[in-house]
C-alpha cells in the first residue's frame, strides 16, 4: 500500500501506510462487526459512480458555490426541488446559537394535497469551528433538533430521507446498490433503513475529529465515497482506549490516560482539551494508531461501515481531507425498518421509487 500524507487543520501527522485494500470474507464481516470494528468495503459502489456523473458533478459545483459565495442554499433548494410535487418549501433558518451552521432549509412533505410531514429540514453548517478548515456538510432530518425528534419518531424518517434524495438523486448510489445493501442487512439480520443522511464536502487539510456516533436504535453508520480521496483513523471504543494508555509516557497523561479504565473514563469528556490534544493533535498516536491498522484509505466507490453496539461498544473515527480539491460523500445512518416493504412504499413519495431505479 502506498502512504497517504495526513494534514487536517495545520497539524501534519506524517505519511502513514494505511490498512490494505481488501474486503473480508462474509465468516470475517461477522465477527468484525460483532466486536465493533470497522469493515471496509472497498470497490462496493464503484459500478454506479458513472450513471450519476452528472449529478456529482452539479453538487461538487454546489459546494464550491456554496463556500465562495456565490449561490445560496434556500434559493438551490427551491431550485433543485421545482417540479417536485412532494415537498412544500416553508422557509429557512439560521440558529444563532450555533457557531457552525449556516442555514437550515425547511419543506413539508405532501401527499397531493394534504400535508404529510412536516417540518423536514436541510441543514448546511461547516464541519469544523476552526476557520483554517473550509468542509461543509448538509444533514437531513426532522422536528426539532435540540429536542432530538428524530430519537423519537419514525414516521416522518423516510419523508426526510426523500427530500435528501430529491436534492441529490446521487443518494442511490448507496440506496440502490444491491451489494452494499445486502452487505448491511446481513449483519442486522433485517431489513435495513438509511436515514439521519449526510452529503459531506471535505476540504483539502480538513476533516472531522475523532468522535462517535452510539445513537439510540442506531446500529452503525456506513460512509460512501462518491468523488475525491478521505483517509480515516478508526477502531473500537476499547482499543482506543487501550492504545491511549500504551501511549502515556508522561506522568502527567499516565494520570489522565495511563490504564485502558482510565482512558475508557476520558473519553467520556469530549469536551476536555488534554484529550481532544492527544487524539487529534499528537502525531506521535496518528502513528501508533495506524501501526495498530486503524488507518483506511477512501477512493471514489469506496465504503466504510462503522458499527454501534452502545455506549462503550461502538466504534469512534476521525477524518483526513486528501487531495487538492474538496471531495463528496455520503453518510447514513443505520436504522432497522420497521414497516413491512409494501407499507413502507405506499407511504413514501414516488420520488424514491423513480431516483433508485437508475442505480440498478
Amino acid at each position: 500500500m502506498k502512504p497517504v500524507v495526513l494534514r487536517r487543520r495545520g497539524v501534519q501527522h506524517g505519511r502513514l501506510v494505511p490498512a490494505p485494500r481488501s474486503a473480508a470474507a462474509e465468516r470475517v464481516r461477522r465477527e468484525l462487526w460483532s466486536a465493533d470494528r470497522p469493515l471496509f468495503l472497498p470497490g462496493i459502489l464503484a459500478a454506479h459512480l458513472s450513471a450519476f456523473r452528472a449529478e456529482l458533478h452539479r453538487t461538487l459545483h454546489l459546494f464550491d458555490g456554496l463556500r465562495a459565495g456565490r449561490l445560496a442554499f434556500e434559493q438551490e433548494v427551491r431550485r433543485r426541488l421545482r417540479g417536485a410535487r412532494e415537498f412544500f418549501p416553508s422557509g429557512s433558518v439560521v440558529d444563532a446559537g450555533d457557531a457552525r451552521e449556516i442555514e437550515k432549509v425547511y419543506v413539508d412533505g405532501m401527499r397531493g394535497r394534504r400535508f404529510a410531514a412536516r417540518g423536514l429540514y436541510a441543514k448546511l453548517s461547516w464541519i469544523a469551528h476552526d476557520g483554517r478548515d473550509a468542509s461543509l456538510r448538509i444533514r437531513f432530518s426532522f422536528g426539532s433538533e435540540d429536542l432530538l425528534d428524530w430519537r423519537r419518531e419514525t414516521r416522518r424518517a423516510p419523508w426526510a430521507d426523500c427530500y435528501a434524495e430529491a436534492l441529490f438523486p446521487e443518494c442511490a448510489v448507496l440506496t440502490g446498490s444491491a451489494a452494499l445493501r445486502g452487505a448491511i442487512e446481513r449483519l442486522l439480520g433485517r431489513r435495513a433503513r438509511f436515514s439521519e443522511r449526510i452529503v459531506y464536502n471535505n476540504a483539502p487539510g480538513g476533516g472531522a475529529v475523532f468522535h462517535h456516533d452510539c445513537e439510540p436504535n442506531q446500529h452503525g453508520v456506513v460512509f460512501g465515497q462518491l468523488a475525491g480521496e478521505t483517509a480515516w483513523l478508526a477502531l473500537p471504543k476499547r482499543e482506543l482506549a487501550r492504545c491511549m494508555a500504551e501511549f502515556a509516557g508522561s506522568p502527567a497523561l499516565r494520570r489522565l490516560v495511563g490504564t485502558p479504565r482510565r482512558a475508557l473514563r476520558a473519553l467520556e469528556r469530549e469536551g476536555d482539551a488534554r484529550i481532544a490534544r492527544l487524539l487529534n493533535e499528537t502525531p506521535a498516536f496518528t502513528r501508533l494508531l495506524a501501526a495498530h491498522g486503524a488507518l483506511f484509505h477512501l477512493r471514489p466507490g469506496d465504503a466504510l461501515l462503522l458499527p454501534n453496539h452502545g455506549w462503550n461498544d461502538t466504534c469512534w473515527h476521525s477524518v483526513f481531507a486528501l487531495g487538492k480539491r474538496p471531495s463528496l460523500a455520503h453518510s447514513y445512518g443505520i436504522f432497522a425498518a420497521r414497516r413491512a416493504a409494501r407499507e413502507r412504499a405506499a407511504r413514501e413519495p414516488r420520488a424514491r421509487r423513480r431516483v433508485e431505479s437508475r442505480a440498478r
